[in-house]
């Protein structure tokens, strides 16, 4: 009889050592992770100050940008002064250089703006000229007298020669009847600098009229050269954004 009742101890014995065993091995529970520190009394989320920004106000189209799409035949600037002195022709020799300035830097501005691809630069309109045999039309010495700054603001019909002069040079340009015609560059000594300004007229070469006839005003800049470019970057900028 003591015999089985040890048995039986001894039974319960390696029963218990063996859950012991098996509990030991099992999963172990996930650890505990602490959780995230409370904002500060009065501060914002990020995500909620991002969503209270107002969005950016939408930018203005460009005044000129409808001829951005079109054909345009861009002429040279047809004459030049600078301070109080009388104006220079762009086909005469005191004239040409300061003339060929602004042309280089229009041309530059226009190119950067991607212009090229539809509108007829200085350069090319020129060598179209060369090719115009008839008249020998000099594209720098157009007839401007009817685009004088006294120019009466209803006045949009083009005097005569100048209508047939740029027919003449257009019609050699593939699908152009639009044209950028700088008539007059001067450049003002300022304080602290000089400032330039242009006068240019947008025209309809098949119908002879003035579509548009802006004057545009640079910033004052520490040169002529510089101030050239503010003038000519301003319109370039009314046509299309780099």
């Amino acid at each position: 009889m003591s015999l089985l009742l040890h048995s039986r101890r001894h039974v319960r014995v390696l029963l218990a050592t063996a859950a012991v065993g098996l509990a030991a091995c099992g999963p172990k529970p996930a650890p505990q992770t602490a959780p995230p520190p409370a904002p500060a009394v009065g501060a914002e989320p990020p995500a909620a100050s991002a969503m209270a920004a107002p969005p950016a106000a939408p930018k203005a189209a460009p005044v000129f940008g409808a001829y951005a799409s079109r054909v345009v035949v861009v002429f040279p600037l047809q004459r030049y002064a600078v301070g109080d002195s009388g104006w220079l022709s762009a086909a005469g020799a005191t004239g040409r250089p300061r003339a060929a300035l602004v042309d280089s830097v229009l041309t530059a501005a226009l190119r950067e703006r991607g212009l090229e691809t539809l509108w007829s630069l200085t350069p090319n309109t020129s060598r179209v000229a060369q090719r115009e045999v008839m008249n020998r039309t000099d594209p720098r010495a157009l007839s401007i007298v009817g685009l004088s700054p006294g120019r009466r603001p209803n006045d949009i019909d083009l005097r005569e020669p100048l209508g047939s002069q740029l027919r003449a040079i257009i019609a050699m340009v593939a699908e152009s009847r639009m044209v950028l015609l700088p008539v007059e560059g001067r450049v003002a000594i300022a304080a602290g600098g000089r400032q330039a300004t242009l006068r240019l007229a947008l025209i309809d070469g098949r119908l002879s009229r003035v579509v548009s006839f802006p004057d545009v005003t640079g910033a004052i800049a520490v040169d002529e050269r510089a101030a050239v470019q503010s003038a000519v970057e301003r319109f370039a900028d009314m046509v299309a954004v780099p």
